[in-house]
């Protein structure tokens, strides 16, 4: 019966028989001699063992609970004789992976090329798929699932190990964990980070040692970098989510608008926007550079988050745009401006007008529309160009504005206030003179025009009509449904036009109009 030794391998703890023992240890000791010369001896021996472990490990759990000489011979098929390594040295260099190796990748998160957990760039290794494509996948899923890949990455970020050892990153990227590929990657990291350092004072540094609380202090400082990193890609995803959309908008807005107006496919007159008194199609331009121009900055901002080595777009671009950018906003706010000046002072020309209808008959008051300019018959301060019976031009609106006011008098009246707006008293009187507006009068019958016309400089804020009628007390009236629209008094329920009515303290009296009682009181 062999004798069983109690070794330890990368603080693992096995049982080996002695002749397996033996042949382990002149193993090691071999490529101990075989690594004499190399700086990164330690870690290269290092991560030996701890593959050896692996094996090891995994042979045990399969077989029995001491490792034999048949387990160590496998270890050492698998790792490779170090004599072999050696004359490949004093050869040409070639593939570390053995011809007869076939690649088979293991998933871990790569740290090395990380931007937030590595999980793109573990997931390039595994699925050979760009890592540039792998990003783009994630925050455009971000942004139709509504930020629900994000915690899916975060789940996917936790549940998959990162590449810590030389064995896992190996395993990560299909190369065979063998002494020479292990050796290779330690001598790779090794160098990378001898030229990180080889700037270091290490005479100075040297004679410093970390205190328990400076390894913590570092240790918080690297969780709070790690967090800082995260944030920041959230947020960079977040502010894309934002723009992006924003910027699809409004190219939208600048093809659809713009291709209308261009080609003069509609009538941008009755929206509010469009009011500077300019052709459309510019102040369409002006109002996509002052919105998209910010956007896209703020689209850079996102990608410079997300790609911390996003180039930039340079200083002449940066100086263009900013440019442009101020400049619309100049020529906006200077055309605002204008457009209030214009509409600064306003002036009135009232006329008041006797009805002549005796106290005792009813006067009936309805709108009289004019198809020739509209067919829709109610209030607006929307204007139009139009031609009249001369075939001249006339800007046309209906803001028309009807009123009822009691009164003491015997006599009805109509009072007549023409208003206009204008960037000076003077032609602000001008314009209210100039607006041209007409009722009629007969049997007993008053018809209101729905419209006004007047000269076509004007905007479409600049010409207003009100028409207030003075009834006394007991004078029967007739409110035709039609001017229901143009009328501003709250106090007149629409079930009451179309009938006869007493106005009396400002409030409606309908005499013809069946309550509930009375139809009750008839039904009995």
């Amino acid at each position: 019966m062999n004798k069983t030794i109690n070794i330890n391998l990368a603080n693992v703890f096995f049982h080996i028989d002695e002749d397996a023992f033996k042949k382990l240890d002149s193993y090691l000791k071999a490529i101990e001699r075989y690594l004499s010369k190399e700086q990164s001896k330690d870690e290269i021996l290092q991560d030996i063992e701890a593959r050896i472990a692996e094996l090891f490990t995994e042979s045990t759990a399969q077989v029995n609970q001491v490792i034999t000489m048949s387990q160590v011979n496998a270890m050492i098929g698998i790792m490779g004789e170090p004599e072999a390594y050696m004359m490949e040295d004093d050869e040409e260099p070639s593939s570390s992976a053995s011809p007869k190796f076939k690649a088979s990748r293991k998933l871990y998160r790569d740290l090395e090329r990380k931007y937030v957990g590595g999980v793109s760039a573990g997931l390039n290794h595994y699925l050979g798929i760009n890592t540039l494509l792998i990003r783009l996948f994630w925050v455009i899923s971000a942004f139709f699932s509504v930020g629900g890949t994000v915690a899916i990455y975060v789940i996917i970020w936790i549940l998959i190990p990162a590449a810590r050892t030389t064995a896992q990153k190996l395993d990560m990227q299909g190369e065979p964990v063998n002494l020479s590929n292990i050796e290779r990657k330690v001598k790779e990291g090794y160098s990378k980070f001898a030229d990180k350092v080889g700037d270091i004072d290490y005479e100075k540094y040297g004679q410093q040692t970390k205190s328990g609380l400076t390894k913590f202090l570092d240790g918080l400082g690297e969780v709070l970098r790690a967090l800082g990193v995260f944030l920041s890609k959230f947020l960079g995803i977040v502010l894309l989510l934002i723009s992006g959309p924003v910027l699809i908008g409004l190219l939208i807005f600048l093809f659809s608008f713009g291709t209308i107006s261009v080609f003069e496919l509609g009538d941008f007159s009755q929206i509010e926007i469009f009011v500077l008194g300019i052709p459309n199609w510019i102040q369409i331009v002006l109002f996509f550079l002052v919105a998209a121009i910010p956007f896209f900055y703020l689209l850079i901002l996102s990608l410079k988050l997300i790609f911390s080595n996003l180039k930039s777009i340079g200083k002449a671009a940066h100086i263009t745009l900013i440019g442009i950018w101020v400049l619309s906003v100049i020529v906006i706010t200077t055309l605002s401006v204008k457009k209030q000046l214009d509409v600064s002072y306003d002036a009135e020309v009232i006329e008041v007008i006797d009805l002549d209808i005796s106290s005792g008959d009813t006067l009936q008051i309805r709108m009289n529309p004019n198809l020739m300019f509209s067919e829709i018959l109610n209030q607006s301060k929307k204007s139009k160009i139009v031609k009249d019976e001369f075939d001249n031009e006339r800007l046309f609106n209906s803001n028309i504005h009807v009123n009822f006011k009691s009164t003491s008098d015997d006599e009805l009246k109509l009072r007549l206030t023409k208003k206009s707006y204008a960037s000076s008293k003077a032609r602000a009187r001008e314009g209210a003179s100039f607006i041209d507006y007409k009722y009629n009068l007969e049997d007993n019958v008053l018809k209101l025009d729905s419209y006004l016309l007047s000269n076509p400089e004007p905007t479409e804020r600049n010409a207003k009509v009100e028409v207030t009628i003075y009834i006394p007390e007991n004078h029967v009236i007739y409110l035709d449904e039609n001017l229901n629209n143009f009328n501003n008094r709250r106090n007149l329920d629409r079930s009451k036009y179309n009938h006869y009515l007493n106005y009396k303290n400002d409030d409606w009296e309908c005499l013809d109009c069946i309550t509930t009682a009375d139809t009750l009181s008839t039904q009995n």
